[in-house]
């Protein structure tokens, strides 16, 4: 090795420890820039010589000839920036939903007086208040004005749902243009760092600037990166590759038709999905969860309005001449049958009065014929039309071993009549459905002469009587029909008939003139009489034969000895198929669409006999084949042909339903003409009274009945679950926004103590690197000294 050889590998090391001084300088200065990853200089030894020396012997000897840097690297871990990219992607998604989530929590004001369940509670309590005075004009005014109050409550609540949807396809556009900002500049640093890579080592300061923008595109949306040898990269966002080293494909927003100017994203003519990130929450949010409550919301709207109006219509109004009328101003659609929903259909039949009730069975089951003798019980026939008489048709009651049942079979038909069950041994003890009823019983041995007086409909009645054979008789002749009077084993009983509302006694108030109701100690007793308020299907169809019915090809077994409308409705219903059947009150069988079937009734195949669609007012025809009712293929125009006698419903098909509704506009100008009468039935249904309050007895049973989310709960349970469902999930976001959080971190700070600049590190590096640099500078001045020894001083004497 040659003096210049030894002053050359001196030099090379003074430049190897300015150029790693220079590196640790940069990483110090940039200790506080964001997404900088520390630089390491690759220190290297130059090639070797092999040289024969005289000190060697004549063999040659590798003698190094320095260090060089042969490139500066950055100091970083590829599976960390992964891994902080997946898990950055996963935080914004849960942030995203929850803090959107939680807002919509708030919108619903739970718990708070002002929320919609309170609203909503407090419409039900008018409703109770009104039921105690049904004269009460304040307690109708209040009734109005609470359901105005929840109908405005709900109309607030999907405005500010639907704003809230707004602002976030308003955020998605901002942030597609976002995506493009990042992506152009990503493709601008591929092409930067090619042309660095090409013409010297590493761009670190570039590939530092296109991890930062990396990491800011995966808080938007899962990306997925392919690196390639040349140092550049290839980028796949959601499901499309977007960027492939200088080029890249920009995200187009554009809006799809009828879909309210919603934007989605596009890469190039295809449909780009976002999998995660706040991309991915965004449009989960605007097209999933805000639309969800507001389905629930027209859900809920729509079957106040429809099952509250079905039942209104059939009351009178306070003067006892107007009915028909809703409580609930009408929510058809107004756009044509073409853009609406077959929402629900109900019936123009009273089911619960055909023209003859003449079979009636019995609840309980008989594995045996009892073979009974009716003429061991004391059966009596009140009919208002004819005297009362001992009913003991033998004949009437059959034996069906098939179904393991008895039932009555009378001819004549229960209709007009009631069977009083005197002794009450019968109806019960044989397992038939009874009411009760009220009725005086007075000891035909303490009858005295008396005079009875009593109004009704307008009329007055006198009865005058000198003995029991007079009350008897000028009771069943004098009345009106109203009361009948037998004698049974020295007992005179007086009974209503159906002409009284309800058979119920308490309706006739006896004036007794003489005081002889008293002296004769009459008694006002309860006495079970066969209730043929639910008929049997068997009256409506004239036959015991088993007939099937399906929907979507589901079927459903109807036994017309057994099965009455309300036990069809439950088979219906336990199909679980989106479709619900209810009963009015006067006897109209409905079928509505859940949200199981996007409410419409179209969507759907309803087949059965024809005969049972016939029976239950939907349609006129009522022949013995099997049809099919509705099917996804019925166009609008055999809709309302075929179904021209029975009340539609038609609805739009975009959410929003619950801005249509309102309070009747006749009620809101006049409380006063509210409806509380139900009315009874006298072969046509009359007004009872402004007392009544049979309708609003029905509608307050909505507040728990099962009939919203496909006839599984009740109102105040649909509320229930909605709060409690955004709670969880309110509360489920958090969880997972706290897990990821605490992840991302975790990751982050590896990644940190990764690529991180120590500045105590770099110091110690810093006085490492200028300690070498020191020493190497002493070898270049000892090299120097041995030079000017030998050209000087060597041979010199």
């Amino acid at each position: 090795m040659t003096l210049n050889g030894l002053l050359n590998t001196g030099l090379l090391g003074v430049y190897t420890n300015k150029i790693a001084m220079s590196v640790v300088a940069h990483n110090i200065s940039n200790s506080n820039t964001q997404g900088f990853s520390r630089q390491s200089p690759v220190i290297v030894t130059t090639n070797p010589i092999n040289l024969t020396t005289i000190g060697s012997g004549g063999a040659a000897l590798s003698f190094g000839t320095g260090s060089t840097v042969s490139d500066i690297q950055r100091v970083r871990d590829e599976f960390l920036d992964l891994q902080f990219r997946e898990t950055s992607s996963r935080l914004n998604y849960w942030e995203n939903i929850y803090s959107n989530v939680h807002y919509i929590e708030q919108l619903f004001g739970e718990p708070g007086e002002t929320g919609l369940r309170n609203m909503y509670d407090s419409y039900w309590a008018s409703i109770e208040e009104l039921k105690t005075d049904p004269s009460n004009e304040a307690a109708k005014t209040q009734v109005v004005s609470r359901a105005e109050e929840l109908v405005n409550t709900m109309k607030d609540l999907n405005y500010r749902l639907e704003e809230l949807k707004n602002d976030i396809n308003n955020e998605i556009k901002l942030r597609i243009d976002e995506i493009n900002g990042y992506l152009k500049r990503i493709a601008d640093l591929n092409q930067k760092i090619l042309t660095s890579s090409s013409m010297s080592g590493s761009p670190n300061d570039l590939l530092d600037e296109r991890d930062r923008l990396l990491d800011k595109l995966s808080e938007l949306s899962n990306i997925r990166i392919t690196s390639h040898s040349n140092g550049q990269i290839s980028l796949s966002m959601g499901d499309k590759v977007v960027l492939n080293g200088s080029s890249y494909q920009e995200i187009r927003s554009l809006t799809i038709a009828e879909t309210n100017d919603a934007y989605y994203a596009y890469v190039g003519s295809n449909l780009l999905t976002f999998n995660d990130g706040k991309m991915s929450a965004l449009f989960e949010l605007r097209d999933e969860i805000i639309p969800s409550y507001q389905q629930q919301l027209d859900e809920f709207g729509l079957y106040l309005v429809d099952t509250t109006n079905l039942i209104y219509k059939e009351g009178w109004d306070s003067t006892g001449t107007i009915t028909g009328a809703n409580f609930f101003a009408d929510i058809s659609t107004k756009r044509g049958f073409e853009n609406s929903r077959f929402f629900r259909i109900a019936g123009n039949t009273d089911v619960f009065h055909p023209d003859e009730i003449k079979h009636v069975t019995s609840l309980s089951s008989f594995y045996s014929d009892p073979s009974i003798d009716l003429n061991n019980f004391d059966l009596y026939t009140v009919d208002a039309a004819a005297l009362p008489f001992h009913y003991n048709d033998n004949n009437s009651i059959k034996y069906d071993s098939t179904n393991n049942a008895i039932y009555f079979d009378d001819t004549s038909g229960f209709q007009d009549k009631l069977l009083v069950d005197i002794e009450g041994d019968f109806l019960r003890e044989y397992g038939f459905p009874t009411k009760e009823i009220k009725a005086y019983k007075i000891d035909s041995a303490k009858v005295i002469p008396g005079n009875l007086e009593f109004e009704m409909s307008g009329a007055n009645y006198n009865i005058n009587f000198s003995n029991a054979v007079d009350l008897v008789s000028n009771i069943n002749s004098g009345s009106g029909g109203y009361l009948k009077a037998v004698e049974i084993d020295g007992f005179i009983y007086i009974l209503p008939t159906t002409r009284i509302p309800n058979a119920d006694l308490d309706t006739i108030v006896l004036n007794d003139v003489d005081g002889s109701l008293s002296q004769m100690e009459a008694q006002k007793v309860t006495l079970d009489a066969l209730d043929t308020s639910k008929p049997t299907l068997n009256n409506l169809l004239g036959s015991n034969e088993i007939i099937e019915m399906s929907i979507n090809g589901i079927k459903i077994e109807v036994n017309p000895l057994k099965d009455t409308v309300y036990e069809l409705a439950d088979k219906i219903n336990a199909t679980s198929t989106g479709v619900t059947a209810s009963v009015t009150p006067h006897g109209s069988f409905v079928l509505s669409a859940g949200n199981l079937i996007n409410f419409d009734l179209k969507n759907v195949t309803i087949k059965g006999p024809e005969k049972l669609f016939n029976a239950l007012g939907f349609i006129e025809d009522d022949s013995n084949n099997i049809v099919t009712l509705i099917s996804p293929d019925i166009s609008p125009e055999q809709i309302d042909e075929k179904f021209s006698e029975a009340d539609l419903l038609r609805i739009d098909k975009e959410l929003g339903i619950v801005n249509q509704i309102s309070v009747s506009s006749n009620l809101k100008k006049n409380p006063s003409l509210l409806a509380t009468d139900l009315g009874y039935y006298d072969t046509n249904y009359s007004p009872t009274g402004a007392g009544n309050v049979e309708v609003w007895d029905e509608i307050s049973k909505l507040y728990d009945n099962s009939v919203l989310d496909n006839g599984r709960i009740g109102f105040s349970s649909f509320l229930g679950n909605i709060v409690t469902d955004i709670g969880v999930k309110g509360e489920t976001a958090d969880k997972m926004r706290l897990n990821s959080e605490m992840l991302n971190s975790e990751i982050s700070l590896e990644k940190e103590r990764v690529m991180g600049v120590s500045i105590d590190e770099e110091m110690t590096n810093l006085v490492k690197y200028q300690q070498a640099f020191n020493a190497s500078a002493r070898v270049i001045t000892a090299v120097n000294q041995m030079m000017e020894t030998v050209i000087n001083n060597l041979g010199v004497v």
